[in-house]
């Protein structure tokens, strides 16, 4: 009898404990802007003749169109942004993130990137802005390695 109840018990623990959200280990919670903006310095090696903002825009979108889908793209302005992507493995909208790019200056010397992500709190009934520190330093590593200068 003893062990039956205890059984039942842990059986209601878990549930209780597999209901509720959390955020995963790797979100940061901010309170003023969503995501966390990083500098890559893109260099200049794409040829005498080579427009350096063309293949900048298309080396970026290689790179994101691999693992996103595609929003918003303004080649004049160098903005890209990705739409949600929903990041836990059961496949919920409870958790998603996207990606923001920003080219800087006339000859884009720099692009700003910026991983946004949202984590639905069931308790409060809200999502809760922030950002992803593993997916920022992820796409991070893959587009400075196709834009970037060597540090």
């Amino acid at each position: 009898m003893l062990l039956k109840q205890t059984i039942t018990t842990l059986f209601v623990l878990f549930l209780l404990t597999s209901c509720a959200s959390h955020a995963p280990r790797t979100f940061v919670e901010t309170s003023n802007e969503a995501g966390a903006w990083k500098s890559i310095y893109l260099h200049d090696n794409y040829g005498f003749f080579a427009n350096k903002n063309q293949e900048v825009w298309q080396r970026a979108i290689d790179v994101l169109s691999e693992k996103y889908d595609l929003e918003m793209l303004d080649r004049a302005s160098g903005y890209i942004r990705t739409g949600w992507k929903s990041t836990l493995a059961t496949g919920t909208d409870k958790y998603r993130h996207r990606i923001i790019i920003k080219m800087q200056g006339n000859f884009w010397q720099t692009a700003k990137l910026k991983a946004e992500a949202q984590w639905w709190n069931d308790s409060r009934q809200v999502w809760v802005e922030g950002y992803d520190a593993a997916i920022l330093e992820e796409i991070y590593k893959e587009l400075q390695g196709r834009l970037g200068t060597s540090l």
